[in-house]
């Protein structure tokens, strides 16, 4: 029977620019994750994922956290946090390992020292890791995906993807968090979490892209082969739509978003040529006229560059032929048209994700926007389940490593 050292409710949260989401779920016996509290507040202190303005991140935060515990009828302390903002890097690097064994035969005590010494790279003072995943091993010149043990070679290497960021900027919000008495049990990068999130095995396999379309930020998480291959962030957003329809139009960002919602599109419908839609003050009146093509032809730009250097970028760093299909999430997702221009730009199959594996209720579980967050309840199942692992002792100590896309501490 499993022993615990904490008890098997997981609370996350994404503090992004446009929403602050708290989700609660319990961990049943045979660790299903079962969605028992939900609460979300407009964010307004978070600029391209960072807070900026403290007070009113604290009241967004406090807000979003309150109603999840309402619903929950618990009080939250701990919880997992996304981390996300222009600071995030990703990168991989590589260590090596002299096999010493009279007959060459790799052991388990070779693997962990080959995995020690490649995370001897070099990290700045200012830098935290948030995480390192092992994606190959080489045993002289040969790659190989599965354990080395047992094969026989002079050198054992391996490749590792990081995924890092700032100090600063994670402090600043644990900072705020711990000034609510509430207190991070871990952190990880909201692309990955979001590919936690919408992917199914098969898909991890096979291969797939996943782009979260945020407020004021797009990440993503490359998988193939069950493992991430590339991850990034683009400091690009909706926001950044909602930006150049004010400047197009000639209106405020507030009415350029309603408009958006309203009438946007990331396609041009050409039935929209030469109509114009009149829009009401608060008194009634008409005082705005606006062409939707132009509003529509003026996202299409926008959406279609943001795709089009995240393609360059996959291509740049000799990834695109490892996935066949691209999942979108983030409130983008709803953008109408998106998943065709994506498919124009990507040239697969592209879809909008939802939650696999989580039990809740479906106005949660079905919105890419919640990807994030309902990713953070996986990863901080994972963590209990690594500990239940750990506190067993079953396993011999070389495959006591994270296996979450095969993340390594």
């Amino acid at each position: 029977m499993w022993t615990f050292r904490r008890n098997d409710t997981l609370t996350a949260l994404e503090i992004g620019t446009s929403k602050v989401v708290a989700i609660i779920a319990q961990l049943s016996p045979d660790e299903a994750i079962n969605i028992v509290g939900f609460g979300e507040a407009k964010s307004r202190g978070v600029l391209k994922g960072e807070i900026v303005d403290a007070k009113a991140a604290h009241e967004d935060i406090r807000a979003a956290i309150h109603q999840a515990e309402d619903k929950a009828d618990l009080e939250v302390h701990q919880l997992y946090l996304a981390v996300t903002g222009q600071h995030i890097r990703s990168h991989h690097f590589s260590g090596s390992h002299a096999i010493a064994s009279a007959d060459r035969s790799i052991s388990p005590e070779d693997v962990e020292d080959v995995m020690a010494h490649a995370r001897r790279f070099h990290l700045g003072p200012t830098d935290h890791m948030l995480h390192v995943i092992r994606q190959y091993f080489m045993v002289d010149e040969n790659n190989v995906r599965h354990s080395p043990v047992g094969m026989s070679g002079s050198q054992l290497s391996v490749v590792l993807h990081a995924i890092q960021a700032q100090k600063e900027h994670l402090q600043s919000t644990v900072k705020c968090l711990r000034q609510m008495s509430l207190e991070p049990e871990n952190l990880a990068f909201s692309g990955l979490a979001s590919g936690l999130a919408v992917l199914s095995p098969s898909e991890k396999e096979e291969g797939a892209l996943v782009m979260d379309l945020g407020g004021g930020v797009t990440e993503y998480v490359l998988c193939s082969k069950g493992i991430v291959s590339h991850s990034g962030l683009l400091a690009v957003g909706g926001d950044h739509v909602t930006q150049d329809l004010a400047t197009g139009l000639k209106c405020s960002f507030d009415r350029a978003e309603d408009l958006k919602r309203k009438y946007g599109a990331a396609l041009v419908d050409e039935g929209t040529c030469g109509k114009i839609r009149e829009i009401s003050n608060e008194t009634g009146l008409t005082d705005y006229r606006v062409e939707v093509e132009t509003l529509q032809k003026i996202m299409h730009e926008r959406l279609k560059e943001l795709l089009r250097i995240i393609a360059a970028e996959i291509h740049r760093v000799g990834a695109a032929p490892l996935f066949r299909s691209v999942v979108l999430c983030g409130g983008g997702a709803h953008i109408p048209q998106i998943c065709l221009l994506a498919e124009q730009v990507f040239g697969c199959p592209v879809k909008t994700g939802k939650g696999h594996n989580l039990n809740g209720p479906s106005s949660v579980t079905d919105r890419p926007e919640y990807a994030t967050s309902l990713g953070l309840l996986k990863f901080g199942a994972f963590d209990i389940a690594r500990e239940r692992e750990l506190e067993s002792r079953r396993l011999p100590l070389g495959r006591r490593l994270r296996n979450l896309f095969r993340m390594e501490n």
